[in-house]
């Protein structure tokens, strides 16, 4: 196949500059990925071995669609089996570790543990120091925790940072237990998985060596996303080639609640002497209309680099605006709208509905059951997060890593096997216990050991059957509807491994248990199933449907209320901007008059992001309302 063929100038010119650093800025819907798999394909038929390549997402959807789109340039890669490395961070992170980590006392068999796990264990260790959990937030010490690992701030730097207060001392001394638990027990937090890598490549010269000269050509995706840690892992991979192409937008980034910094991008010029600048404004997802309505809202940020989308796209229809009474009937509305398009020829997969915050999925909910419409909410409690389904994972996650506290604890008395608080304290404290206690440890001990035993000879779906079976789940789960839900979602995760039914767990194991643990809401999206996907507007990025409905275009909402209070309004104008480009054909924003917000009725002004949309583009549709100077006072808005 030819690597060039569809491909626009801007996007040839950077597939084929591939010696030396590299920044293409990316429009949305400018074909981003394309030309990453374009790229990759490129330098593997100019003579690069496949495994001398890296490519960088933020989601393991992105992942899995460039592998597919190298597959198809290049079919298999070559007769090695050689292939190029595609994964998210995290996923990177990992490896690093596995084959590393033991340079830093991280055996190869760590565990991840999730966010629960974390909070878990911070709470843990505050019970601990018998803090009040009214007085200090466990899930505040959670996020100060965190935000201080991706500033890369370690334990022994918390005094240089302006940790004095004696809340502060708390919170360094929680941090202190939380770091050295997490060691004892083998297992590394998400943030690990980003921070941990950094300080093993800069502190051991030979192993950062070792993966410089491995990556000859590195690809980062999403660039405007990184946060320090993940700024500093490409540096540091990148500094022996130089061989670095970032692709990113401003405009789209939305991360810094969470530690991304924009400004990474912006600086990729002189952090890289001599960089080629490539600019990708050839749009193709959107119509015209939807193009320059998101253009004409983004260009009032002052904080950006300008991309001058463009697009050869339809025209298109005019951007809807519907004015409600309330939540409910902006349900109504919503649901009205579905049926609608579904009439004109729509599938429900081609529907998108968005919101600012999870809590206005409810009232949608309603609308969309009592109207028997498909629906998928990509938020809320996801299959691998049900309880039952973290108790099969965690005897699996246990039984591999005999040092993993977190896991054990969690099921060693799942199902109920008499050991309370007071022998699992005695357990964890090492204090002696007595003969019927210890009787009832060895029987949760040996259950893990017969798993373990079974590694190298039983594939993994076989054994994840076992798990259930032996550890008591059956029986247990089995006397009502309830709990046989619950096993019928444990038998779900049988399914969900029996792709690797061909494999022994042991050379599979950990590469399962990272894809549960790494999956993100966008990776929960599944457009094959004919259903409406109902998410937040930030989970929606990277995504495209064919319509998109954005609801709760109010002040205090959209944008939301915190953001005016932090001075974050130009993040959340980037937000509403990536909520707009969602859509291919047709876009629909809602509004109410009044909605109930924490227990209160609010009565918000519109959105001030409705009225950055020229009045040309836009149709306001009022379908009720209490008075006419309601209407006037609306109209006169935009």
């Amino acid at each position: 196949m030819d690597i060039f063929h569809g491909l626009n100038p801007e996007q040839k010119i950077a597939v084929e500059t591939t010696e030396g650093p590299l920044l293409v800025l990316a429009g949305a819907g400018s074909g981003k990925t394309r030309v990453i798999a374009h790229r990759i394909a490129h330098i593997v038929r100019q003579g690069t071995a496949p495994d001398r390549i890296l490519a960088v997402t933020f989601t393991n959807k992105a992942a899995g669609e460039m592998r597919e789109r190298i597959h198809a340039l290049l079919g298999t890669v070559d007769g090695s089996g050689s292939v190029p490395f595609i994964g998210t961070f995290h996923a990177l992170g990992i490896q690093i570790l596995r084959t590393h980590g033991s340079r830093i006392g991280l055996s190869d068999r760590f565990s991840i543990a999730d966010q629960e796990d974390s909070l878990k264990l911070i709470k843990e260790i505050m019970v601990g120091r018998q803090l009040d959990p009214d007085i200090y937030d466990p899930q505040r010490f959670r996020g100060i925790i965190s935000q201080l690992k991706n500033e890369m701030t370690p334990v022994s730097q918390l005094g240089a940072a302006g940790f004095s207060s004696p809340y502060e001392e708390q919170i360094a001394g929680v941090y202190v237990g939380y770091e050295a638990a997490l060691h004892k027990m083998q297992n590394c937090d998400f943030d690990d998985l980003l921070i941990r890598p950094v300080q093993l490549l800069k502190d051991h010269a030979d192993v950062r060596e070792y993966w410089q000269d491995k990556w000859k050509y590195i690809h980062i995706d999403e660039y405007q996303d990184t946060n320090v840690a993940q700024y500093q892992l490409s540096r540091l991979l990148s500094a022996r080639h130089h061989n670095i192409c970032v692709v990113g937008d401003i405009d789209q980034a939305i991360y810094s609640w969470r530690g991304a910094d924009w400004r990474n991008i912006l600086n990729f010029e002189r952090d890289f002497e001599g960089a080629t600048v490539i600019m990708l404004e050839q749009n193709y997802r959107s119509t015209k209309v939807i193009l320059e309505a998101a253009r004409s809202v983004i260009a009032r940020n002052s904080e950006r680099k300008p991309i001058a989308l463009r697009t050869d796209n339809a025209e298109g229809e005019k951007v809807r605006i519907k004015i409600l009474e309330d939540e409910r009937k902006e349900a109504a509305m919503v649901v009205s709208d579905i049926a609608d398009a579904i009439r004109v020829g729509y599938k429900h997969s081609d529907i998108a509905i968005l919101f600012r915050t999870n809590a206005q999925s409810r009232a949608i909910e309603e609308a969309l059951m009592k109207r028997a419409i498909p629906y998928r909410l990509v938020s809320g409690v996801r299959f691998y997060d049900r309880k039952e389904v973290k108790d099969v994972l965690a005897y699996l996650k246990r039984a591999r890593n005999p040092e993993d506290g977190v896991s054990e604890r969690r099921v060693l008395n799942m199902p109920p096997r008499g050991i309370g608080k007071v022998l699992l304290y005695k357990y964890i404290a090492g204090i002696s216990l007595s003969a019927s206690e210890q009787k009832k440890i060895e029987e949760f001990t040996r259950i893990i050991t017969e798993i373990s035993e079974k590694f190298s000879t039983t594939n993994l779906p076989d054994l994840i059957t076992f798990i259930i079976e032996r550890a008591g789940y059956v029986t247990y789960f089995s006397k009502d509807a309830e709990g046989k839900e619950r096993l019928a979602n444990m038998r779900e995760l049988v399914s969900v491994a029996a792709k690797h039914r061909d494999t022994h767990a042991i050379e599979i194991i950990d590469d399962f248990l990272q894809e549960v643990e790494l999956m993100s809401d966008q990776d929960l999206v599944d457009t094959t199933v004919d259903a409406v996907h109902l998410l937040t507007a930030h989970a929606a990025k990277g995504l495209e449907f064919k319509v998109v409905i954005v609801t709760g275009l109010e002040e205090g909402l959209f944008p939301h209320t915190l953001a005016q209070e932090e001075g974050m309004i130009e993040e959340e104008r980037r937000l509403f901007y990536v909520a707009v480009t969602r859509a291919r054909e047709r876009i629909i924003l809602t509004l109410t008059m009044r909605r109930m917000m924490n227990g209160e009725v609010a009565f918000n002004d519109p959105s001030r992001f409705i009225g950055e949309i020229p009045e040309h583009l836009v149709d306001i549709i009022i379908p009720e309302y209490p008075s006419k100077s309601y209407e006037e006072e609306t109209i006169h808005y935009f």
